[in-house]
């Protein structure tokens, strides 16, 4: 197997000065967001205390945010989460006391400073809140692994800030002798001048500060940091390679194609995939801010349409882990295929879920052999929303996953909603539930979105409270 040297994965308004959440817009699945993450926090104390922790964080953001909670009792939830141990809900917590107290809220932390390698949404909150000097003066008292670490995230953090402000925290950082952090927060402004007056200024390490930056620009849409320059061939590998990149650092949720790239080595037709995702992003039919089902469609058969061996594309994406929040995990796991198989037979579905076919269609052939054994219980549950009533479905633990796959592509918010709260065991029923509110938030105020997240984020959650006071 080839792997090429590439890198590796490397304000909406909350609160109101009144110290209550501001609901996001109008939204036709604030009732079942807010329904499906209601049955999250409530149940999840009823699963044994190592599974319960798995469950919580995002339900309480989304909470936060659709539900108009108040300071205090967003404050004393996320607190109650994080007390219990739930994943994620430390940097939860973190970023609310932040938004309130700045740097002082968690400069006290017995886990300390080095932590804020992993809290992204709490340094955050900490850099919105305004509390940079003293952030940035404990982080130059750190050793310089640790202050490499704590910058990727500051960087992170920070790729959806104006250059203005992305600019104003390079010069603090510069004063304060951190410049692999201000290297990095100029090398992803925007304006691709602003590396080259960096450049001009001869700082020390230049060539260093290139190195560990080269594909910041990326994060933003723009070219890598000039290197000294090889042969044609390859200049011109690592211009496709970037192009990859930012079309990775564009998409919804989750990317594909850089870790395809890296377990073949095929440069063109990745390049080829990578261009036709970006054509549709640029022409609105894939939304960053939306979920990954149409890019990764769209990149799928784009590699299949151009490679030499079509089959080897499915072998590759086969030995592809898929881990993220989406759908429930099965005994060997999912791979990219899986979803790849289960993104066909729903757009397949679809038309007739929504009543523009009167039938259900005929199996499609991109389907795997390994789906393709499934399709007609997708069809039997497809038919069966139709005239069946659901709470039998919903409690068969292989159906019910289904029906709420369907559901959500027909669009039918509530009895979505219904399903899922009516499935066992609650384990699996919690999974669910965490998943769909999600996914609805993606098509309404997209809180849990985050520009390059596919790239920066690979599936961390960034929990958000710019504007709380």
């Amino acid at each position: 197997m080839k792997v090429l040297p590439v890198l590796a994965a490397a304000g909406l308004m909350l609160m109101s000065t009144t110290a209550r959440a501001q609901e996001p817009a109008a939204c036709p699945a604030k009732a079942a967001i807010l329904a499906l993450s209601d049955t999250v926090l409530a149940e999840r104390e009823t699963l044994p205390r190592l599974k319960a922790r798995g469950f919580g964080a995002e339900a309480a953001y989304l909470k936060i945010r659709y539900g108009g909670l108040s300071m205090d009792a967003a404050t004393t939830l996320a607190h109650g989460l994080r007390d219990a141990g739930v994943r994620e809900a430390i940097d939860l917590a973190g970023a609310l006391d932040a938004r309130r107290e700045g740097f002082a809220a968690v400069a006290d932390d017995p886990a300390g400073l080095p932590q804020f390698g992993v809290l992204i949404s709490t340094l955050r909150a900490v850099l919105e809140q305004g509390d940079t000097e003293k952030l940035l003066a404990a982080i130059a008292a750190l050793k310089a692994d640790q202050q490499a670490s704590i910058g990727q995230r500051i960087v992170a953090a920070v790729i959806d800030w104006p250059d203005e402000r992305k600019a104003a925290l390079a010069e603090a950082a510069g004063k304060h002798g951190l410049l692999l952090i201000q290297a990095g927060l100029i090398a992803s402004q925007r304006d691709p001048k602003a590396w080259a007056t960096f450049a001009a200024s001869k700082p020390d390490r230049l060539a260093d500060l290139v190195q560990a930056w080269n594909w910041a620009p990326g994060f933003v849409g723009n070219p890598a940091l000039p290197r000294p320059a090889q042969d044609a061939k390859a200049e011109a590998m690592r211009k496709s390679v970037h192009t990859v990149f930012i079309v990775a650092a564009r998409e919804p949720e989750r990317d594909f194609l850089m870790t395809y790239l890296n377990y073949t080595g095929d440069i063109a037709d990745t390049e080829k995939a990578a261009q036709a995702v970006l054509a549709e992003i640029d022409g609105g039919d894939i939304r960053p801010e939306g979920l990954l089902d149409r890019a990764w469609l769209t990149a799928y058969r784009s590699l299949r349409a151009t490679a030499a061996d079509p089959a080897k594309v499915d072998t590759v994406l086969t030995e592809i882990s898929f881990y993220a929040g989406r759908y429930l995990r099965t005994a060997d796991g999912l791979s990219v295929r899986d979803v790849i198989d289960r993104l066909i037979a729903v757009e397949a579905l679809t038309p007739f879920l929504k009543g523009e076919a009167t039938a259900v269609p005929e199996m499609p052939e991109e389907l795997s052999a390994r789906f393709q054994a499934q399709w007609p219980l997708w069809t039997e549950m497809a038919a069966a929303l139709k005239a069946a009533p659901l709470t039998p479905l919903a409690k068969d633990p292989l159906k019910a996953p289904i029906v709420a796959e369907l559901l959500f592509a027909a669009g039918d918010h509530a009895r979505l909603a219904d399903v899922v709260l009516a499935a066992e065991p609650v384990e699996a029923k919690l999974a669910m539930a965490t998943d769909f509110a999600m996914r609805l938030d993606r098509g309404c105020a997209s809180t849990m979105y985050h520009q390059a997240e596919a790239v920066l984020l690979s599936g961390q959650p960034i929990f958000k409270f710019d504007a709380m006071k």
